[in-house]
C-alpha cells in the first residue's frame, strides 16, 4: 500500500462519508474507490451480456457441455 497526499474538498468528503456510512477519511476514500471499481466491473458485465455474452447458453447442448 502506498501513502498519498491529496487535496480533498471538505464538503465532498462529508457528503461521501454520509452516503457511504463511513467515519474516517481513509475509510471514506477506500469505500468510494471500491464502489467506483465495482460499479465499473458491473457495467462491463452488463455490456458483455447485452452484446450476446451468454448467447451460447440459449442452446441446450452448449449449456449442457458447460455443466459437465
Amino acid at each position: 500500500m502506498t501513502k498519498r497526499l491529496i487535496d480533498i474538498e471538505d464538503e465532498l468528503l462529508e457528503t461521501a462519508r454520509r452516503e457511504l456510512g463511513t467515519t474516517g477519511i481513509a475509510d471514506t476514500v477506500r469505500s468510494a474507490l471500491q464502489l467506483a471499481a465495482s460499479r465499473a466491473a458491473r457495467a462491463r458485465e452488463v455490456e458483455w451480456l447485452v452484446s450476446g455474452g451468454m448467447a451460447e447458453m440459449a442452446d441446450r447442448g452448449a449449456r449442457d457441455d458447460v455443466w459437465r
